[in-house]
């Protein structure tokens, strides 16, 4: 999914970079960014870019430019997406109702304002979904990382997949699961047996932790004060509205 960001100011636009890496990383979507500092530079990369952007992030006067001018000649010469207007706590609102689908975010950027009106932006998110794909019985099937609890090594040679819908066996190795999650900030190896989605951890039983269908994911003791730490540090995160991370 491309988003542009024009903001005058460019911590203004670091932070909204910053808000959407977050929200990515709890939807399990894929961003692509690109930054402009006024609309007129927005306007030409627009004519000659080859794809067009799913969202746009709009600062309502950027120096002496307005953006509800810029974004209804983006409108004029074709472009279909959604606009989210960032205007001061204080600016007035005025003639934004001319302009189709667009949705205004005051600043200081505040997170909780900020992932209501993506929610709103739902329609656009299935095209950006982050996928993990797998071959049972000669079909590929994909399954979308949100809906993915976690992986559990199963009989010899197989992998048994968590989902919220349904557990899933297919040929493979934990150890490949875990390679292949290694740079997904959300999914952690836990021990030699289980690779989990630290979005679904819903408490711990004693050592162990309890996920969000009930299932218990047991840490070995050598690593139970590492992983209990993440899980920590994680949920400490995401509560208070900063982008999660953990090392590998």
């Amino acid at each position: 999914m491309l988003i542009y960001i024009c903001e005058e100011s460019e911590n203004d636009a670091l932070q909204l970079k910053h808000l959407l890496s977050t929200f990515s990383q709890e939807k399990g979507l894929n961003f692509e960014v690109i930054p402009f500092s006024s609309g007129k530079e927005l306007s030409a990369d627009y004519r000659q870019a080859l794809r067009q952007p799913d969202l746009l992030f709009l600062d309502i006067h950027i120096g002496s430019e307005n953006g509800i001018d810029t974004a209804k000649e983006l409108q004029t010469i074709g472009y279909k997406g959604d606009i989210i207007f960032t205007l001061s706590s204080v600016e007035p609102i005025t003639d934004i109702d001319d302009t189709e689908l667009l949705y205004c975010l005051r600043k200081p950027f505040d997170y909780p304002q900020f992932m209501n009106i993506m929610n709103q932006c739902c329609p656009i998110h299935p095209k950006s979904q982050q996928l993990f794909s797998f071959v049972q019985k000669k079909k590929e099937i994909s399954i979308p990382f949100t809906d993915i609890l976690f992986f559990e090594t199963g009989q010899p040679h197989t992998v048994i997949l968590h989902t919220t819908a349904e557990n899933v066996v297919f040929r493979g190795a934990l150890s490949e699961i875990a390679d292949y999650f290694q740079n997904v900030d959300n999914f952690l190896p836990v021990g030699r047996s289980f690779v989990i989605n630290l979005n679904h951890v819903t408490g711990r039983l004693r050592n162990d932790l309890i996920m969000s269908d009930g299932s218990i994911v047991q840490i070995p003791l050598r690593k139970q004060e590492d992983v209990l730490q993440v899980v920590k540090d994680w949920k400490k995160e995401e509560a208070s509205g900063h982008e999660p991370k953990h090392s590998p």
